[in-house]
């Protein structure tokens, strides 16, 4: 078993286990259990398939897809709504334009500007599309 392979079942355990805490914490404030059932059902999909393409990513080589995961989380809309445009970046050509060449994509600079200006933890700003929930560390 490869290394992607290990990392989608894990990531794909813990997007599970995520939403069913999740939909317990709904149940325990009293949303209707059909409502409850949905977000379920939404936040196990949109975590299966951010998992597939950081799976996807992992196979060609480009591991900043389980980072992305990772540190984004499942279970919530905020957490899908970073997960996913953080993975709509960072699986894109302009990935190259958005990182210094010393970072490593991590954790959770949510105030990217609109136009690139991303500022990586080198010290300098970076030209490109904006990251979501993504910044570099040296």
């Amino acid at each position: 078993m490869s290394y992607a392979d290990t990392m989608r079942i894990w990531s794909d355990i813990n997007c599970t286990l995520a939403s069913l805490a999740s939909f317990g914490q709904q149940k325990a404030e009293g949303v209707p259990t059909g409502a409850a059932v949905s977000n379920l059902f939404g936040n196990v999909a949109n975590g299966f398939a951010r998992n597939e393409v950081a799976y996807m990513m992992q196979e060609a080589g480009n591991p900043y897809g389980n980072a992305v995961n990772t540190f984004a989380g499942y279970g919530n809309p905020a957490s899908n709504m970073i997960g996913t445009m953080a993975l709509m970046n960072a699986c894109t050509p302009w990935t190259f334009f958005n990182m210094g060449m010393c970072c490593y994509p991590m954790g959770g600079y949510y105030g990217a500007p609109m136009f690139g200006m991303t500022y990586p933890m080198c010290g300098m700003p970076m030209m490109g599309f904006p990251m979501y929930g993504v910044y570099g560390i040296c």
